[in-house]
């Protein structure tokens, strides 16, 4: 009667993923134990050639008629075990690339390649975390967070132990029978990071997922995330509208102009790792700063004065 239940709740929760996330996570089975950074260094995997290419990306989308351009020759590459992120005014397509890259969307022109591989329109090459946790209320915060490697077939139990590793180290510990209404909004971020960390591929998509905690928990997050990504370097394109998050946690920026969104500044953010909170106060750290944020704010007042 219990298995008979899991069958049928599993088989509700693949239709759900399905339908809210775009698959953006599924792949094929992995074979064997799975680890994030053995993945990332994968036997015989050529280190040079970067996790991700984007070349000469462009889309429009069709509203009454008539084409609404929202990317215009997009190209930026995120290196293996690179931490990479995208700042630009709201509406720029940032979120459109994701689809782009994830295959949810096929590009107008352009092409996505993943460690050397051609995969545009290509669903399953990577994993994704969205703005919202979106953990299934039914599911434990450890069976959320073991959910992506279930979904490729691995049985619970080959699971639950790596997974209660990663949960401690996320300090999460003694909450892994917990559901997530029981958790505080940061919590429950963690977890859903956690299940991203799992999944088996490579690249892993971060759309915005700290934009709606409050400052605090905001920055105890930024904290954590970097102390977990020096650990295992996946490799990593996030989006933000903090310059500050940026300029913290990533080796490269890309700057997107406003709609229809193209590169407009590649900045190397040249702080070693690992880097620390107080690197907030470096003069350094302030020009940049001050610079990417007279970028935003003119390319902020060229969006007001198209509309």
């Amino acid at each position: 009667m219990e298995k008979s239940y899991r069958r049928r709740r599993l088989k509700l929760t693949r239709k759900t993923i399905s339908s809210s996330e775009g698959d953006l996570e599924e792949g094929p089975s992995p074979s064997g134990g799975h680890s994030p950074v053995s993945d990332a260094l994968s036997p015989g995997s050529d280190r040079e050639t970067p996790a991700l290419e984007v070349s000469g990306i462009s889309k429009s989308f069709s509203q009454r008629g008539r084409g609404i351009p929202v990317l215009e020759q997009v190209s930026l590459t995120v290196k293996r075990q690179e931490f990479v992120s995208i700042v630009g005014p709201s509406g720029c397509g940032k979120s459109t690339l994701f689809h782009i890259i994830g295959g949810l969307v096929k590009p107008d022109a352009g092409t996505v390649r993943m460690n050397g591989a051609p995969v545009t329109g290509q669903r399953g090459s990577v994993s994704y975390m969205p703005q919202q946790p979106a953990l299934f209320p039914w599911r434990s915060i450890e069976d959320n967070v073991i959910l992506s490697r279930e979904l490729r077939g691995a049985a619970r139990s080959e699971v639950r132990e790596e997974a209660r590793r990663w949960i401690a180290k996320a300090g999460l510990g003694g909450f892994e029978k917990a559901y997530p209404h029981m958790l505080s909004g940061g919590m429950q971020q963690r977890a859903a990071f956690l299940r991203a960390l799992l999944a088996p591929q490579e690249l892993m998509l971060l759309d915005e997922p700290f934009s709606a905690l409050d400052a605090l928990t905001r920055s105890e997050m930024q904290r954590w995330l970097l102390e977990l990504w020096e650990e295992n370097r996946r490799s990593v394109l996030f989006i933000t509208h903090s310059i500050e998050e940026a300029l913290l946690l990533s080796s490269r920026i890309y700057v997107f102009s406003g709609r229809p969104g193209t590169i407009l500044h590649t900045v190397d953010v040249p702080f070693p790792r690992p880097r620390r909170e107080e690197m907030t106060e470096n003069p350094e750290f302030l020009r940049l700063k001050r610079q990417l944020s007279g970028w935003m704010r003119e390319e902020q007042a060229k969006s007001g004065a198209l509309r």
